[in-house]
C-alpha cells in the first residue's frame, strides 16, 4: 500500500509555480504521492505536474466533484448531465497528463443539491447512464474511477458502500470502482471495517480522513481494525490522507469547517503519515 496526501488541506487550486515547496515537504514527510483537483485545472498546468511530480518521485492521483448548479449526473435536465459528462471528461484527462492512473471523488451527483426524498429511479438512471460514458472514456486513457460514496448531509444518491458496490454493478465496467472513505464510514455505517469487508471487490481507492477532518488517529473513524481489513482483502492501492482547516476558503462553508482541528496547519499531514505508517509496518 502506498500513502498519498491530498493537496485540499492547503489549497483548492493546485499550482505548479506556487506550489513547489509544498510538494517538496509533503515528499520530506514521507509520503508516496500527492493527490489532486484536477477538474478545474488547464492542460499546461497538468503537464507541470507530471513533470515536477516525476522529478520528485512522488506519485498521483487525481480527484474531482460537481457542483449541482451547473452539473449534475443524476440531474433530469439534460444539459446539467451533459455538462457533468464534460467536467468529468476533462478531469479524466488532466488525470492522464499528470500520470495518475485514478481518478476519485463523490462523482454520483452534483454537490448541494436534494429533494427531499431519497435517489428516485429515474435519478439513479440517469447517474449510471453518465458515469458509463465518463468510465468508457477513462478506459480509452487508462484511467480507473474511484467512485466515493459521502454522508447524507453532502449527497442523497449514494451513502454507503453497499450502496455504491450497487451503482458500480449497474454501470458494468471493469475501470469503475468504489473509494472508501473513513470520515463517511464513521457516519453512515453500522459496522465500517465489516462493510469494507463486504465492498472489498469493489475498492480500487482509498480516504483515510479522521471524524473531525483532522489528523489521521487523532479521533475514532481511522481504528486499527481499518487496516487489518486492508491487509485481509488484498488491498494494495493507495491510502490517501484527505484532511481540512481553516486555509481553503472556498472549503469552509461546503464543508462546514467552522475551526481548526490541530495545532499546526500541517499536522494531519506530518502526524497522519507516522499514524499510517505505524499500522502498515
Amino acid at each position: 500500500m502506498k500513502v498519498g496526501m491530498n493537496l485540499l488541506l492547503w489549497t483548492d487550486k493546485p499550482d505548479p509555480s506556487k506550489h513547489l515547496h509544498l510538494l517538496q515537504d509533503i515528499k520530506k514527510w514521507g509520503f508516496d504521492g500527492v493527490e489532486l483537483a484536477v477538474d478545474n485545472m488547464d492542460a499546461a498546468d497538468a503537464k507541470a505536474f507530471g513533470l515536477i511530480l516525476k522529478e520528485l518521485g512522488l506519485g498521483i492521483t487525481g480527484i474531482a466533484a460537481l457542483d449541482a448548479a451547473v452539473a449534475d449526473p443524476a440531474s433530469s435536465d439534460e444539459a446539467l448531465r451533459g455538462h457533468a459528462l464534460e467536467i468529468l471528461k476533462h478531469a479524466i484527462k488532466n488525470t492522464q497528463m499528470i500520470g495518475a492512473e485514478v481518478l476519485c471523488g463523490p462523482l454520483f451527483q452534483g454537490l448541494g443539491r436534494f429533494s427531499g426524498q431519497g435517489p428516485q429511479p429515474e435519478e439513479w438512471g440517469y447517474a449510471v447512464e453518465t458515469l458509463r460514458a465518463a468510465g468508457e472514456y477513462a478506459a480509452e486513457l487508462g484511467i480507473k474511477l474511484a467512485l466515493e460514496p459521502i454522508n447524507r448531509f453532502e449527497m442523497y444518491l449514494a451513502n454507503t458502500l453497499e450502496d455504491g458496490a450497487r451503482f458500480v454493478e449497474a454501470v458494468g465496467l471493469s475501470n469503475v470502482g468504489l473509494l472508501a472513505d473513513t470520515h463517511h464510514g464513521n457516519i453512515e455505517e453500522l459496522n465500517v471495517p465489516e462493510a469494507w469487508r463486504r465492498a472489498a471487490k469493489h475498492i480500487v481507492h482509498v480516504h483515510i480522513s479522521e471524524n473531525n477532518r483532522g489528523v489521521p488517529g487523532s479521533g475514532h473513524a481511522v481504528p486499527k481494525e481499518i487496516f487489518d481489513v486492508l491487509h485481509d482483502i488484498g488491498y494494495d492501492g493507495w491510502l490517501t490522507i484527505e484532511a481540512f482547516g481553516q486555509q481553503v476558503p472556498g472549503l469552509i462553508s461546503r464543508l462546514h469547517l467552522w475551526r481548526d482541528y490541530a495545532e499546526h496547519p500541517d499536522d494531519a499531514a506530518r502526524l497522519g503519515v507516522q499514524y499510517i505508517r505505524s499500522h502498515l509496518a
